[in-house]
């Protein structure tokens, strides 16, 4: 291999990344290992897509404040109005009745 042939390592787009984007402290950064590095940049560039049942396990995980049956009822009503704009509109026990 000559001169030439050597692509130097991009560190200023790597710590870009591991400071800016993923918000690393420089102690933290500087500590991972490069397989490690390699991982976080994978991750980042491959997210993986949530399912239905992703959503819903999170949901049943981390309930809003009403509790589960606030979701079980949008969903019903969601699907029963599906494609009706309605359908994202919160039940009507939920709604704010100020006007103003």
């Amino acid at each position: 291999m000559t001169k030439g042939d050597h692509t130097p390592f991009p560190w200023a787009s790597v710590i870009r990344f591991g400071l800016g984007r993923l918000r690393l402290a420089p102690e933290a950064f500087w500590a991972l290992s490069l397989p490690e590095l390699a991982a976080l940049i994978s991750a980042e560039a491959n997210p993986g897509h949530a399912s239905r049942d992703d959503l819903e396990a999170l949901m049943a995980r981390f309930p809003d404040r009403e509790g589960r049956a606030v979701n079980e009822n949008l969903s019903r009503r969601a699907d029963r109005n599906h494609g009706d704009s309605d359908a994202t509109l919160p039940p009507a026990e939920l709604r704010s009745t100020d006007d103003g």
